[in-house]
């Protein structure tokens, strides 16, 4: 499936889609035939999975474009929920290599829409219009994380991130032990 995301095919999980098991996938859109050799190479931009496991745990298992963690719900829609991907930081057809220099965690839906910049671009004015409506401590958190080029996690938001990528049954057992620790 990896290797047909970039040639333009749709392919959904459940974590994308709820009411799909886990051993089940849903055919959202058909991309490139990747079977005939002018669109062969679309598909295969291999990234090891020692590479992409790294790239993932350096971004802390978030996307590093809307910040959300694999395995939320989208605000906007939340039937949906998020799916990382490990995105090239500039376009592979541009001689972007496979190596985590290169690499980048984005949820799928951040990844195609740079992708295909089909989606839409907010001004330097809105979003200096949103960084002034900030509190203090909130534009001193936004410029520590420019600064950083990255979101500092708390160890709150690092424990977050490492539960969400448990099964859901283990979620379902650290939740349970976590309820009777702090007796809710």
């Amino acid at each position: 499936m990896r290797d047909l995301r970039p040639a333009g095919w749709v392919i959904r999980t459940y974590r994308d889609r709820p009411s799909l098991q886990p051993d089940q996938l849903y055919l959202e859109k058909i991309g490139s035939p990747v079977w005939e050799p002018e669109h062969r190479a679309a598909g295969l931009r291999q990234v090891s999975s020692k590479t992409r496991r790294l790239v993932l745990e350096r971004d802390g298992h978030a996307c590093r474009r809307c910040g959300y963690a694999a395995g939320e719900a989208y605000v906007d829609d939340p039937d949906a929920r998020v799916r990382l991907t490990v995105g090239h930081v500039n376009p592979h057809k541009a001689g972007s290599a496979g190596n985590a220099e290169d690499l980048i965690t984005e949820c799928a839906r951040c990844n195609e829409t740079v992708k295909h910049l089909t989606g839409v671009q907010m001004t330097k004015g809105q979003v200096w219009d949103r960084v002034t409506e900030l509190p203090r401590r909130g534009k001193q958190d936004l410029l520590d994380w420019m600064k950083a080029d990255g979101r500092t996690m708390s160890q709150t938001e690092r424990v977050w991130a490492m539960y969400r990528q448990l099964p859901a049954v283990t979620r379902e057992e650290v939740q349970a032990e976590l309820d009777r620790l702090l007796g809710s």
